[in-house]
């Protein structure tokens, strides 16, 4: 919506000073106009009884005026005291000229027969009266920030930012020399009072119960119909930082409107009113998509974001128990435990538009014997299948059970990594992914606001390039996609240790996908966000917990992925 940029001009009540007659009261009229347009009752007189008030009807005596596009607003008042023959001057005409930043304002204009009281009132939200002193009036974008002026004429400079990487990377100062890792901030006047930062930015605790769209700000909006539309299914975006606190915005404060832009075609509905820090939103359309979120109608922040149709992996986990021991081979993990690690990693995958769910085929093979759930099967092997496996070719462990484009997690008891380390999992068996060995992707504001991220004031956007894993399959086993998770995780009972799990699930079936890490060995090229993203090499699940755009269009062109 434009700006309401209206003032308004109420000429109140006269005091009467002096009758200007010899004998009883005086018979005054009044001539006014604001912006060069009259206002009043022309040819209405007023009994004026000195020492008493003569009240002005506002509709009447009252004028709007639009000062979008002015500088400068003209008021006249003149008084005269009807008589026989020659109507008398009660004093000097009143010229009052108003001018920018406008304010709200009572004022007092005096004669020596009489004393004007007039005022200046300011719309706020489409209503006219006397607001709060702080309250915004009117807002000008200007690189990188908003100017706002408020009702009583004092300017703020304010910002506002929703960040797509949760946990959003800090904006502390760098050191010296140091390549910054946030887009710049415009300069702030001095004493004004501090940011407001979302509480979410420390990172999402996420529960095998909770919704699956608890992670805010994710780079794709799942397309859903209005009925699948709700709470815990469209998508979150929220803001992360706005400046100054005083502002004090709500989750549904009306001053903040949000829009939605078809900037690739893609199309969104708001679930609830487009108001506030948080607006909820499902995809209509596939396509890219910006949306927009504006101050008393100047442009505020963008969020840029992918709609998608949700894509459904099948998927089943083996538990591959060895002898007892010792040394112990059998991994800890129940089937009731996989199902709560698969719960939480699709509360991760939800960001990608993806879910995997389990296989409901019931054909078994290598041995497999199924469990009380479907999809998860227990299958027993030697130790050295589930024990120690070691680095270098793809391990027995991964392919047993498998069917033809159906995803493969093996649960085993250890792993050792190419180091001699203890390995919390593996992904063995990726297939070539349909961009290539890399992809690219263009559009403000970047990708997890690699710099230059095109939020002004920093420079414009340019297209990024992200390198993918060539294919890694073992002979014979073309449609073999798979991957394995050991006990090293932790207690797989215990939800903190939960979370790990589902992380090393998430990250590793990442690499299936085609997806590098983002920072560590082997990486994607872009090393940014220095450490919130899913994909980075050693990060734990309490910080690593991302996934980008440019990542999103990558996965969907995995073979993994249902056409």
């Amino acid at each position: 919506m434009a700006a309401d940029e209206r003032i308004k001009v109420i000429f109140k009540r006269i005091f009467v000073k002096d009758d200007a007659d010899w004998f009883g009261s005086g018979e005054f009229f009044f001539i006014a106009s604001v912006d060069g347009k009259p206002v009043g009752e022309p040819g209405r007189t007023f009994d004026a009884v000195e020492g008493q008030w003569i009240n002005l009807p506002a509709a009447k005596w009252s004028a709007v005026v639009n000062v979008q596009s002015k500088t400068e607003v003209v008021i006249r008042f003149k008084g005269k005291d009807e008589d026989v023959f020659f109507d008398d001057d009660l004093g000097p005409e009143m010229v009052h000229r108003l001018r920018k930043p406008w304010k709200q304002q009572d004022w007092e204009y005096k004669t020596e027969y009489y004393v004007l009281k007039f005022s200046v009132e300011l719309a706020i939200e489409g209503s006219f009266g006397h607001h709060a002193p702080n309250e915004v009036f009117a807002c000008r974008e200007n690189a990188g920030s908003t100017n706002c002026s408020t009702v009583s004429g004092t300017n703020i400079v304010a910002r506002m930012e929703i960040h797509p990487v949760f946990p959003v990377p800090s904006d502390a100062p760098v050191p010296a020399g140091a390549t910054p890792i946030f887009p710049p901030r415009p300069a702030f006047p001095a004493g004004t009072s501090p940011a407001k930062y979302n509480p979410k930015n420390a990172g999402t605790t996420v529960n095998p119960g909770d919704p699956i769209n608890i992670i805010p700000n994710p780079p794709v909006i799942p397309i859903l119909t209005a009925a699948e539309a709700n709470l815990n299914t469209a998508a979150r975006i929220e803001y992360t930082y706005y400046h100054p606190d005083s502002l004090a915005f709500t989750d549904d404060d009306s001053r903040l409107e949000w829009s939605a832009s078809p900037t690739g075609g893609g199309a969104v509905r708001f679930l609830g009113s487009p108001r506030g820090l948080k607006v909820m939103v499902y995809g209509t359309t596939a396509g890219a998509v910006r949306l927009d979120v504006r101050f008393r109608g100047a442009l505020f922040a963008t969020y840029r974001a992918i709609v998608m149709p949700l894509k459904r992996i099948p998927c089943r986990f083996n538990i591959l128990n060895g002898p007892t021991g010792p040394p112990a081979s059998r991994p800890r993990s129940t089937p009731a435990n996989i199902q709560d690690h698969l719960a939480i990693a699709n509360r991760f995958l939800r960001q990608l538009g993806l879910e995997l769910v389990l296989d409901t085929n019931t054909t078994v093979k290598d041995g497999a014997v199924a469990t009380a759930i479907p999809g998860i099967f227990r299958i027993s092997v030697p130790a050295g299948r589930t024990r120690n496996i070691p680095p270098g070719s793809p391990p027995i462990a991964t392919r047993l059970n498998y069917r033809l484009g159906v995803m493969n997690f093996a649960y085993v008891h250890s792993g050792i990594s190419a180091g001699g380390g203890t390995l919390l999992g593996r992904a063995t068996d990726i297939p070539a992914n349909g961009a290539g060995l890399s992809i690219q992707d263009s559009g403000t504001p970047s990708t997890s606001w690699i710099l230059p991220t095109g939020v002004a004031p920093d420079a414009a956007a340019v297209t990024q390039t992200m390198n993918l894993f060539p294919a890694k399959l073992r002979p014979g086993h073309p449609q073999l996609f798979a991957m394995f998770v050991t006990d090293a995780n932790g207690d797989p009972g215990n939800v903190a240790f939960q979370r790990e799990y589902a992380n090393t699930i998430v990250h590793e079936f990442g690499h299936n996908l085609g997806l590098r890490h983002r920072v560590g060995a082997g990486h994607d090229g872009l090393l940014h966000p220095p450490g919130e993203n899913l994909m980075h090499g050693t990060n734990p699940g309490t910080l690593a917990q991302d996934f980008d755009i440019i990542q999103a269009r990558a996965v969907h062109l995995s073979p993994i992925v249902p056409p």
